[in-house]
């Protein structure tokens, strides 16, 4: 009986989320339309309406891209920067666009492509702090275990495997692990000197491929430059600073960014930029707001920068693997983005002004909560098939938004969540299963939509307000330190 029940109930949410999809892409086209710059240049892109990705590319991505980078290059000639470079893999789009625009508008700025990852910065710099290369290999993240943690610096699978033997683990290094539990692997892996040793050898042979990478592409030269990416949390900039710095780069890093939630201790804060979130504030943009899902639709058709190596006296970054059928899809994003952003720079003016720029922003808020946080049963399903992981590095890659059952989500609500952060609950099953968009999997599951997603939009305001409130106090104490 409960089973006929269910089943009725999937029908009539799927019937109810048919119905909103046919009119999603008027619905997105009239959000789109607030924005006299942002009409204009969707006046000749006419998405076929039985084409959910054409749509959502075309009224949701490219709009958000072209606002973004719109934003960045007002910003860097106002402090006169002459050369951006663009991180990947987060930056790959905004450097096309970028690339676009300065060309159209024969802009003074230079564009550039580098080629690093959070991997191929942080690895070489481990021996030079070990304390804080500690902290990093033992960060949180979905189903983090030993195993990754031991690949996050660098170690072969043979090594890896001897310095498991020294650990003596209490639990399989394959399990997920909690918070709770990392700093008893970070405590052991600092008294393991075989770890020490191998994380030291690997450390000092990854920083001359990267030292040699970064001054062949011109981060020692003295031009007024920045860096582009995705943003979150900041730590990619003050990693190649400290980089730059071992180099004798004595001028900061500065950046541009998306968004960001969190900055790292003992930076200078001028010297971030951010264009949709601050970590000071900005609370309902974040609330509405998936990093994953940007992370998964905003990125390069080629896999991770793992190192670099030197042919002659060029140095080549060597990419990581990436599923075929990720780069057609990636592809498929690039040609809906960039014919909106030739329109943009065919029918805009070359000045923008600041309250343009914030009409702008306030659209891509509302397109934004509507994809990313009510998607339709078609976007979800589209969208959320996307591979995705969290880790440093590439591997485990799982749909974004992870089939689960309703049980399943339940888990990921505010008081089950907060349990098992704090490590209270562990027990025989381990971590529940999770997933990066959750939206997506709410809505493919088709059960209690509403009830969910108001349960995580809950979960999101306290985190979000949490993380609004520790930087803020952070920042207070700094000031008066």
């Amino acid at each position: 009986m409960r089973k006929k029940i269910d089943e009725q109930e999937r029908k009539e949410a799927a019937k109810r989320m048919g119905e909103r999809e046919e009119g999603r892409g008027a619905e997105l086209r009239q959000i789109c339309s607030r924005s006299p710059r942002i009409a204009r240049a969707l006046e000749s892109l006419h998405p076929p309406r039985e084409d959910t990705m054409a749509e959502i590319g075309s009224y949701v991505l490219a709009p958000a891209l072209g606002s973004f980078v719109q934003w960045l290059l007002h910003e860097a000639l106002k402090s006169g920067k002459q050369r951006l470079y663009f991180l990947a893999r987060d930056g790959y789009f905004p450097y096309r666009a970028a690339q676009l625009l300065c060309k159209r508008r024969k802009l003074p700025i230079e564009c550039r492509y580098l080629s690093c990852s959070r991997y191929s910065l942080r690895l070489p710099v481990f021996h030079l702090d070990k304390e804080a290369a500690l902290d990093y290999i033992c960060r949180g993240g979905t189903d983090s275990t030993v195993e990754k943690l031991l690949r996050r610096a660098g170690l072969t699978k043979t090594e890896r495997r001897e310095v498991l033997q020294c650990l003596s683990l209490p639990f399989s290094p394959e399990d997920p692990a909690s918070r709770a539990e990392l700093p008893e692997i970070r405590h052991r892996l600092s008294k393991c000197g075989v770890f020490l040793a191998y994380m030291e050898k690997h450390s000092r042979e990854a920083m001359s491929g990267l030292a040699g990478y970064l001054r062949q592409e011109g981060l020692l030269d003295s031009v007024p430059d920045a860096v582009v990416d995705s943003g979150w949390v900041g730590t990619m900039q003050k990693t190649l600073g400290d980089v730059l710095a071992y180099m004798g780069r004595t001028r900061p890093v500065e950046g541009y960014y998306w968004g960001m939630y969190d900055l790292p201790c003992g930076i200078v804060r001028e010297s971030y930029h951010t264009y949709y979130f601050r970590p000071e504030g900005n609370l309902r943009e974040k609330i509405y707001f998936n990093n994953c899902l940007f992370e998964a639709v905003y990125t390069a058709p080629h896999g991770m920068t793992v190192s670099y190596r030197k042919e002659g006296e060029q140095y080549i970054p060597c990419y990581g693997y990436m599923g075929e059928e990720q780069k057609v899809f990636l592809k498929k994003i690039e040609g809906l983005l960039l014919p909106y952003i030739r329109q943009l720079a065919e029918t805009e003016n070359p000045s923008i002004d600041e309250e343009a720029l914030c009409k702008d922003r306030k659209v891509i808020r509302s397109l934004f909560s509507l994809f990313m946080g009510r998607p339709s049963a078609r976007e979800a399903e589209v969208f959320g098939s996307l591979r995705f992981s969290e880790d440093v590095l590439e591997g485990g890659e799982r749909p974004i938004a992870a089939p689960l059952t309703e049980k399943e989500l339940s888990a990921q609500h505010f008081f089950s969540k907060i349990l098992w952060l704090s490590g209270i609950r562990r027990g025989k099953k381990g971590k529940p299963r999770e997933s990066a968009w959750y939206e997506g999997s709410v809505v493919l599951c088709g059960k209690h939509i509403r009830h969910h997603l108001r349960q995580y939009r809950l979960y999101q305001a306290v985190r979000q307000l949490w993380w609004i409130l520790r930087f803020r106090q952070r920042s207070r104490r700094e000031r008066k330190g």
